[in-house]
């Protein structure tokens, strides 16, 4: 078989984490980062402003001073201590100081904190570690990652091995799992998502299916989960960052979409995988706010006229009395207003909102 022009041996990966609160699931997260295959990464940890003890009980793991029980990735001393590099983010902007130090320690040896003074969102946090990357460690592809993941140890040789084919594609993931359904770990979360535009939503391919091998090619699909996401470097200089403005929900779909408007692709590749933890809480208002608000921004941003047309019909004359008529039914008051304040905003043009 013929190598392609684009491809290259070994890139280097710079691999984000965003950590708000939930240092349990992220020394999980990291373990099973610190046993891939590959070789040519750089972690980059982002604390989000967490209020709990993240920042003593993760250091305390890098340490090998917190050994951790998963039934997905074995604990091992062999990489413990992982040497740590911490800057806060006014240190990262000023010019980080230290690069040398880490540039010739193996991948599973070092670990690069960014401590955020305050929580950014999931789209800013990231932003702040993606800049830090591409000005330090000069990656060939950036990997963001939920810290409520576990990674097969394949991952990044799948990936790589795919998006590095074809200077097109700007974007590939792997299938979710969700991370404990009765004990299965074959129950699909998410097999890559195709947009409806004309309705403002998307569907997620393969949700809830048990994977008996569905899903074996690498295919084509409008956007990926920001979960787990590998982003070519060219795509990231060339269409920009996640946009803050979002803060939260949506803001991966939005990148995916700049891309795809750029002239990038992004492909599902079904041959490796993670495990996602996925919440079982009841949505909050502030969750429905921010779906309902971005949501809005996203069509009147991305789609044509006849498909805003399209979703202005059913959401004006259907979806958005539906949607209060069973908040009121259920007696939702939160959740009633989040939709309702979302709707207002969604409207207004960024700006006027930020």
């Amino acid at each position: 078989m013929a190598v392609s022009p684009y491809y290259h041996i070994n890139p280097r990966i710079s691999i984000l984490i965003l950590n708000w609160n939930g240092w349990r699931d992220t020394i999980e997260c990291l373990e099973s980062l610190y046993q891939i295959n590959y070789t040519n990464y750089n972690l980059i940890l982002i604390d989000n402003g967490s209020e709990d003890c993240s920042l003593e009980m993760i250091r305390t793991y890098l340490n090998g001073k917190k050994p951790i029980t998963s039934k997905y990735v074995e604990y091992t001393f062999e990489n413990k201590p992982v040497n740590i590099f911490e800057y806060t983010n006014d240190e990262v902007t000023s010019g980080g100081g230290r690069e040398d130090e880490i540039a010739d320690l193996p991948s599973r040896k070092k670990i690069v904190i960014i401590i955020n003074d305050k929580n950014y969102g999931f789209a800013e946090g990231n932003n702040i570690g993606i800049r830090y990357a591409l000005k330090f460690q000069n990656p060939d592809y950036v990997l963001l990652l939920n810290n409520d993941t576990v990674v097969k140890n394949d991952l990044l040789d799948v990936l790589v091995n795919a998006i590095n084919s074809d200077k097109r594609i700007g974007f590939a993931g792997p299938i979710i799992y969700k991370y404990d359904d009765d004990g299965r770990k074959d129950l699909i979360s998410v097999a890559g998502v195709n947009l409806l535009m004309s309705r403002g939503s998307y569907m997620r391919i393969g949700s809830e299916e048990i994977d008996i091998g569905q899903y074996h090619a690498i295919a084509t699909v409008d956007c990926l989960e920001g979960s787990c996401l590998l982003i070519r470097r060219t795509a990231l200089d060339k269409i920009g960052l996640l946009d803050p403005s979002y803060f939260l929900f949506w803001e991966e779909t939005d990148l995916c979409r700049r891309g795809f408007e750029a002239g990038y692709s992004c492909i599902i590749v079904p041959t490796t995988g993670i495990w996602h933890k996925t919440s079982s809480s009841k949505p909050g208002g502030l969750v429905t706010y921010y779906k309902t608000r971005n949501r809005l921004w996203f069509v009147k941003s991305h789609a044509s006229e006849q498909e805003l047309l399209s979703f202005l019909g059913y959401f004006c004359l259907f979806q958005f009395w539906a949607t209060i008529a069973s908040y009121i039914y259920r007696k939702d008051q939160e959740r009633l207003s989040g939709f309702l304040k979302g709707v207002l905003h969604g409207i207004l043009p960024k700006k006027a909102v930020g």
